[in-house]
């Protein structure tokens, strides 16, 4: 699917492909811009792992201008077919968990809990 708006050029990429899927999913997520997603993702070891590291990183593996590179090389409806399916996945674990004998922690929370805060 996103091969199809994928734009070849002819040097190689320079990062994989679930690093810069991950970091846009997690940039739009929490309303990051490029140099923020990067602190972010240096400090957090949850983000790396979301992105595909094995192990802690200390540097991030490449220039945050690259993001912008790989978003203008898979056209918006790459970015947005990203984003769809992040949502996809996201619903489906959603329905996992509501089927099985785990308890929605969601559903526990009292409604006026957050006028509370």
């Amino acid at each position: 699917m996103i091969s199809q708006n994928f734009i070849p050029i002819p040097e190689p990429p320079s990062m994989p492909i679930r690093l810069k899927a991950g970091l846009l999913i997690l940039k739009r997520l929490n309303n990051f811009g490029d140099e923020s997603i990067v602190d972010q993702w240096i400090q957090n070891h949850y983000y790396q792992y979301f992105c595909g590291e094995s192990e802690f990183q200390w540097h991030f593996p490449c220039d945050s201008s690259d993001l912008v590179h790989f978003c203008k090389r898979i056209g918006e409806e790459g970015v947005e077919l990203i984003f769809k399916m992040s949502i996809d996945v996201k619903k489906i674990g959603a329905n996992m968990k509501n089927e099985g004998d785990e308890p929605n922690a969601e559903s526990e929370l009292p409604s006026n809990r957050l006028s509370d805060i």
